[in-house]
Order: C-alpha cells, then structure tokens, then sequence
C-alpha cells in the first residue's frame, strides 16, 4: 500500500492538471449551453488546479506557511503533508466534476463555491501578511505566499461573478439555499480539510514535503 501511495503522489499533480485542461475544452465548447453558474463554478476548480500547482511547484512551499499559521514545529509535515494536501485538493476537483456531471450547479452549491473562493482570497492574504511579519527582517517586502497570486487573480474574480450571477436578479437565492451553501461548504471542509489532518496528522509522517 505504501508504494501504491508513494506512486500517486508522485502523479496526482499531472493528473490534475490533465483534468483542468479537459474542463477548460468542455467549458469552451460548452460556453452557450451551460447556464452561468455552471461555467463559473467550473472555472473554479480549474482555478484550484492553478492554485495548486503555485502552492506546490511554482514557486511551492506553501507548506511552510500553513504549519506555521497552524502551530506546526515541524514543517514538512504536520500538521499538513503530502498526503493530507492531496486528499484536500484531489477530493475538491474530483467533487466538484462529479457535481457538474451528475447534477450541475444549483444556487445551493453556488453559494457555496462562492464562499470558498472568497475564503481562499481571505486565508492566503492572512498568510501573506503572516510571512511578511515573520520573513520581512530577512528581506521579504513584499506581501506573497505560494497560493496568493491565484487567490487574487483566480478565486477573488470567479467569486466576484458568483455573487453577481446570484444576485443580479430575481430569484435571488433563498434563505434555505443560504443555509444548504453554507452547510455544504463547511462539510466539505470538514471532509476534505479538517477530517484527514486530524486522522493523517504525524511529526514522523513518510509524506514529507
């Protein structure tokens, strides 16, 4: 099993990013059919892609700032780690084609898309601001951390065009479709996020960065 995982994180990035170029074909092809939602909340995870090749690759190193942010001391590793990222961001992409497959994107799961590209916009300036206190005496001056440039110039305007596609006009969503957004937002955070650091979280982890 260990070998099988070993592989995959080995090729999970190509494979993401296969999956990206798929969903910016369909979305292309299928940009006069698909109702707005649908097309912005694609682009969403093809976004996620995009972040995550910044966090990990160009230039990478997000890691160090997230286990910092949440009181890790060893920072390769805990509490987020190879394993743990993947399964967050895989299980995003792969959630997100099987909503856009099987059902598309309704008000419920358009709020909460939204909220989470807000919230990524949110986290990676507070992290942004983090490491510029923290690295800003070794000759940082500017705010960034792996993940900022795709929050800012990713999520922030498909989370802007969520909002206005929700709110430009009559039905605007309920407050049920309200409460299902946010509940779904924060399940899948819990499932994705919360859930595997707390079951995969290890000082000696083999998934080091």
């Amino acid at each position: 099993m260990e070998t099988i995982i070993q592989g995959w994180l080995s090729i999970w990035l190509y494979v993401m990013a296969i999956i990206a170029i798929v969903l910016a074909v369909k979305t292309y092809k299928n940009r006069n059919t698909w109702s707005k939602l649908d097309i912005y909340c694609t682009l969403a995870i093809i976004v996620l892609v995009l972040h995550v090749l910044e966090e990990w690759v160009f230039p990478g190193g997000l890691h160090y700032s997230y286990n910092i942010a949440n009181g890790g001391n060893i920072l390769s590793c805990y509490p987020m780690n190879r394993l743990t990222d993947m399964i967050t961001n895989f299980g995003g992409v792969v959630l997100g084609c099987i909503v856009l497959k099987f059902w598309g994107f309704k008000k419920p799961v358009g709020i909460a898309v939204m909220l989470f590209c807000f919230a990524e916009f949110v986290i990676h300036l507070a992290i942004g601001i983090q490491d510029l206190e923290i690295f800003g005496q070794y000759g940082m001056n500017i705010l960034y951390d792996p993940g900022w440039i795709t929050s800012l110039f990713g999520f922030l305007p498909v989370g802007i065009l969520l909002a206005i596609e929700l709110f430009k006009k009559s039905p605007r969503p309920t407050l049920r479709q309200w409460v299902v957004g946010i509940a779904v937002m924060f399940l899948f955070a819990f499932m994705l996020i919360n859930l595997p650091e707390n079951l995969l979280k290890d000082k000696n982890s083999p998934y080091k960065f």
